[in-house]
């Protein structure tokens, strides 16, 4: 409990403008901090806390205090704080800030209570330079939970495969050379109350190498660096590349050295000439906060760690980083035109891989259909009058390491014209891809067969690399035979030999080839000189046996007279209830479903289900004549 020292008549008030939180809460075992309020006129009396209107301590107090209590006046701010020290469960209850003015008392109840809580996660610092490792110093480390209730225990533990071992039972590490028996080691602290316990974040030591008499050793605080200087942790490069890396600095380290160091040994800095040390250079930019490293022409042996740094008068931070060297295969050449296409003479072309490792070899080649033949080991192509031929030409280029080899897009080139002296060329790329599944289209309308007309179809791949070559064939039973070698198809009454056809496309280029849906053909009738036919493509809306086709014949009228039509339509109806079709796969029968012949009989096309849904439909053609009555 905190002793009463001071009492003081709590009935002799003044009424004055002081005010603070009305309710605080502390930590157990730690400190609290409250701010009491007033206003001018008591800037210069006496202010107090007390308890129980016994005073804890006055700001006349010698430096304002008492024991574990104090208080700190700020006139200018109209406000004193008390702060309560290594608070204790009796601590709790109520208390008041005061100030005295000739036994005037203005005073402000508050009330404080006290919270016993766990640790937060302990925070590490770096108590030396992390930098001393690099001349085999010793690195001290501290750790420290910041919340929760005192007192708080600390222990320190090397992280090992097995089990965790203990260092010891302070808050402080202390690393040297003599603690390191391998390359890479691990260290944590835990912090703990009676409440629970809290581990830190890692503690990371890479030793670049040791020897008797002393060692060389990099330390980081799991990813996040010893001062206000940060970088990747892992990087990698392309052999035979380049590569940059960003290191970033806080606002502070703006007019400071900046580095790049392997094993503690510098090897370029900020402030050589341009930058420069051989294959590396560093560029510092003050504007945005960093300093970027470039290190040319990666061998393998360039592996291993570095350190972003930065030299603070002699003080040194440092950022580990390690590179990685990667052996990868090219990219896909990328092909460039050095002249104008349209240039008038020569074109040069350039051919560049820009990712794989480094060397890579380039050579041209010119497609033929027997042999593709090389033209030149080099990067680029030269095409001119005297290099054609021929009216169409194609050339590719190829990229390869000691990874594996990739070509080109294809360079056409058409020849216009030629003489002797001269000649016009169109020069293009072409990326060779496969040709995408042919669409199929209708060129003419598809109801022109029911009166025995043509029907065009075309097939399109609307991807893929040109040229690219059509094929239509008919679907047989034995053998899907050619018909042509173009994109359209083209249907007449001449082209069948039985009720049904079945035809389909091809598209191919160099990739591959790919066929079309089907076009499926059902002749309803046929004559010496005409014919009906129903056309149809598998996704194409059509006149699938379609309700709007009338069928017409030079001995059939192509209209019927309304009385005929109406008696037509009875006789249908009286067949479908005779045969039990429980569901006509029709339009609504209407006048231009009827097909009439001479006057006495129709044709109509039917589509039925026998017995229920779930049985296949079928599909006919059904006559009917006056006689059907």
């Amino acid at each position: 409990m905190i002793s009463n020292k001071e009492v003081f008549n709590c009935n002799r008030r003044s009424p004055s403008a002081l005010w603070a939180k009305n309710n605080v809460t502390g930590v157990l075992g730690r400190a609290i901090t409250i701010d009491c309020h007033y206003d001018k006129l008591s800037q210069s009396h006496v202010k107090y806390w007390s308890r129980q209107c016994s005073v804890l301590v006055k700001s006349d107090d010698p430096d304002g205090r008492r024991g574990r209590m104090s208080i700190t006046d700020n006139k200018t701010q109209g406000l004193f704080v008390v702060t309560m020290e290594d608070l204790h469960p009796g601590d709790a209850g109520w208390y008041s800030c005061g100030t005295a003015n000739s036994g005037l008392l203005s005073i402000f109840p508050v009330k404080l209570q006290i919270s016993d809580e766990p640790v937060s996660v302990p925070e590490l610092k770096f108590l030396s330079p992390p930098n001393a490792s690099c001349s085999g110093g010793s690195v001290s480390v501290s750790c420290e939970s910041a919340q929760g209730s005192l007192p708080i225990q600390y222990a320190w533990y090397e992280k090992t495969p097995s089990e965790d071992s203990k260092i010891s039972d302070t808050n402080k590490l202390d690393l040297r050379c003599q603690s390191f028996t391998r390359q890479h080691h691990q260290y944590y602290c835990t912090a703990s109350n009676n409440q629970g316990d809290k581990s830190s974040e890692m503690v990371t030591v890479s030793v670049i190498h040791i020897s008797e008499n002393d060692c060389s050793y990099l330390t980081q605080i799991s990813n996040i660096a010893p001062s206000a200087l940060w970088a990747k942790n892992n990087v990698t490069g392309v052999l035979g590349r380049a590569i940059t890396i960003d290191c970033h600095y806080d606002k502070l380290s703006q007019s400071h050295v900046k580095y790049w160091s392997r094993q503690c040994s510098v090897l370029v800095k900020s402030d050589d000439p341009d930058g420069w040390r051989g294959r590396m250079s560093i560029v510092d930019n003050k504007t945005q906060g960093l300093f970027v490293v470039t290190m040319e022409d990666l061998h393998p042996g360039d592996a291993g760690w570095y350190s972003c740094g930065i030299d603070k008068s002699g003080l040194l931070s440092i950022f580990p980083v390690k590179l990685q060297i990667s052996d990868e295969p090219v990219s896909v050449p990328e092909l460039r035109f050095l002249s104008p296409p349209n240039a008038w003479g020569s074109v040069s072309i350039s051919c560049e891989s820009v990712q794989g490792s480094l060397s890579i070899q380039y050579t041209w080649y010119e497609k033929t259909p027997s042999e593709d033949s090389k033209i030149s080991d080099t990067n680029q192509l030269d095409l001119h009058c005297q290099s054609f031929t021929q009216q169409h030409h194609q050339y590719y280029c190829t990229a390869s390491n000691n990874q594996g080899e990739k070509s080109s897009e294809i360079v056409t080139v058409s020849v216009m014209n030629i003489s002797e002296n001269d000649c016009s060329y169109v020069t293009q790329f072409s990326n060779s891809e496969p040709v995408s599944v042919p669409e199929l289209k209708f060129l003419s309308p598809p109801n022109a067969s029911c009166s025995g007309g043509s029907v065009s179809i075309s097939c399109e791949s609307v991807q893929g690399s040109l040229p690219i070559q059509y094929t239509w064939y008919e679907k047989t039973p034995s053998e899907d035979s050619k018909i042509s070698d173009t994109n359209q198809l083209d249907l007449r009454c001449q082209s069948f030999t039985q009720q049904h056809h079945q035809y389909y496309c091809t598209a191919s280029n160099n990739q591959g080839e790919k066929s079309s849906e089907m076009v499926t053909v059902s002749v309803i009738n046929r004559s010496v000189e005409t014919c009906s036919y129903v056309t149809q493509i598998k996704s194409v809306v059509g006149p699938e046996n379609s309700c709007e086709a009338l069928t017409v014949s030079p001995t059939r009228s192509s209209i019927p007279n309304s009385k005929l039509a109406e008696r037509r339509l009875g006789i249908i109806s009286q067949y479908f209830q005779s045969r039990n079709l429980n569901k006509i796969l029709l339009c609504s029968l209407t006048m231009k479903q009827l097909t009439v012949v001479e006057e006495n009989i129709a044709y109509v096309s039917v589509k039925h289900n026998r017995g229920n849904s779930a049985e296949t439909h079928s599909e006919q053609t059904v006559r009917f004549t006056n006689n059907d009555d």
